[in-house]
């Protein structure tokens, strides 16, 4: 590596850490830092070298026309995330149309009605129940409208506020990572680097997801037989409160269709249904096992909140495309490879790869370059250029974002909960703290061991 790639590559890696710093301490918000540090990326590895600082199309070296950064950057960035963003909307008004109906609250009520007054039992029911409607929605609306039933339910019963509010962010988390927008999401960032295309990336992040589940579920009962104990009883009772439509049990099931359909398709049909189709035909279901009279004009609103409410993931996934297409740049490449080999050489072994990655998981936190919302999102990419198996990169992504969805202090469902059962956020982050390291260590040790996924 000549000076001048040394001094291009500490530049990147300069504005990589100050970005990230200024993310975490909230001086840059995120949408605005994401596409400046892949601009800014891709300009520094060109400076000198390329005319107009590589922002037009050019020829290379080789005397082929290629597209500059204003194209290749900008332009292809803010398309690449266009599948996980038609899935977010779409997610979107599913999440308008089962608040709207009631379906979310009844669930939690129908939990609640179900537990009695043993707390162990209270404390399962409703994580339960969370893990259900979040397989399907998302957003801190959802959030609010579950914690602001379940959590005093939990507390009157003798759970501690920590405790309760964890319970809630578990199952959250848990549900998430079964959610059909978020498959489209990871499937985005693998299909660049691996073979198959989106289809081959989609069916390897939905199978994948199938055992964060199962993990998380077990490592979450852990959590809840070490926090709750059944040595008080405490009688309470819900509000009554009628549902703004004629909801049915079959109405219940609503949240879990579209996974069901994206499950099913995986073992049963010859073609995985993608995350868009799978939640269209679960609008499709609520609205007539709920009896709703204007059911064209009901899915129209629902889009228009929904959409509407999921504007600021959007604008958050353009400006990651842009990232990701920043450091894929042609003349990024040559610079970062050398120094991400010298990494990919300490990991590259089974033990190192898990253990180095599970160490590495509060990196998630306070929006750190783990977060696959971040500087996370292009790691398969960075790293596939160093012959580092992309799919291995994707695994601990899913498996320390496990941590960042429940145990990140500064999300905005963790500031709720934690304002709510009048708690400092960082206490809930402690009290789940190990739980994200087991998690992240048993899901790696299952890719190398069951899986046996190839890491370079």
């Amino acid at each position: 590596m000549t000076n001048l790639e040394l001094i291009r590559l500490f530049l990147i890696a300069a504005i990589l850490v100050y970005f990230v710093y200024a993310m975490i301490t909230k001086r840059i918000s995120t949408l605005i830092a994401l596409p400046i540090m892949g601009v800014l990326t891709a300009m520094v590895a060109s400076v000198g070298t390329l005319p107009l600082l590589g922002l037009f199309a050019h020829e290379n070296a080789q005397g082929e026309t290629v597209q500059g950064i204003m194209n290749a950057v900008l332009g292809d960035g803010a398309r690449m995330m266009a599948s996980t963003i038609a899935a977010s909307i779409f997610g979107g008004a599913f999440a308008v149309l089962l608040r709207k109906v009631g379906i979310a609250e009844a669930i939690i009520k129908k939990a609640a009605e179900l537990a009695g007054d043993r707390v162990r039992v209270i404390a399962f029911i409703f994580y339960l129940a969370t893990v259900v409607i979040f397989s399907a929605i998302g957003g801190l609306g959802a959030v609010i409208l579950i914690g602001s039933v379940a959590l005093p339910i939990m507390m009157t019963a003798g759970i501690s506020g920590t405790v309760a509010g964890a319970i809630i962010l578990l199952g959250l988390t848990t549900g998430g990572v079964m959610n059909p927008a978020g498959f489209a999401f990871f499937a985005t960032i693998l299909e660049p680097v691996i073979a198959g295309g989106y289809d081959a990336a989609y069916e390897i992040v939905a199978r994948m997801a199938i055992t964060l589940f199962i993990i998380s579920a077990v490592v979450s009962v852990g959590y809840i037989l070490l926090n709750v104990k059944n040595s008080q009883r405490s009688a309470w009772h819900t509000r009554k409160t009628q549902s703004a439509y004629e909801l049915s049990n079959w109405a219940l099931i609503s949240p879990i269709v579209p996974v069901a359909l994206v499950l099913g398709s995986i073992y049963l049909l010859p073609q995985v249904i993608t995350a868009e189709l799978a939640i269209i035909v679960g609008i499709l279901y609520t609205v007539f096992v709920c009896k709703i009279k204007d059911k064209v004009n009901a899915i129209a609103q629902s889009f228009v909140q929904g959409t509407q409410e999921v504007a600021g993931a959007v604008v958050l996934l353009i400006g990651l495309g842009i990232l990701i297409r920043g450091v894929q740049f042609y003349t990024v490449t040559p610079i970062i490879t050398p120094a991400i080999e010298t990494l990919v050489a300490m990991l590259q072994s089974p033990m190192t790869y898990v253990v180095g990655f599970t160490l590495a998981t509060p990196l998630v936190l306070y929006r750190g370059p783990l977060n696959s919302w971040g500087i996370g999102g292009s790691l398969p990419a960075i790293f596939a250029t160093a012959g580092f198996s992309p799919i291995a990169v994707v695994w601990v992504l899913r498996s320390t974002g496990m941590m960042q969805g429940f145990g990140d202090p500064t999300n905005s469902q963790n500031i709720w909960i934690a304002d709510f059962v009048q708690v400092d956020p960082n206490d809930i982050t402690k009290s789940l703290f190990w739980v994200g390291l087991v998690i992240t260590f048993i899901a790696l040790t299952w890719a190398i061991v069951i899986d046996q996924i190839p890491l370079i």
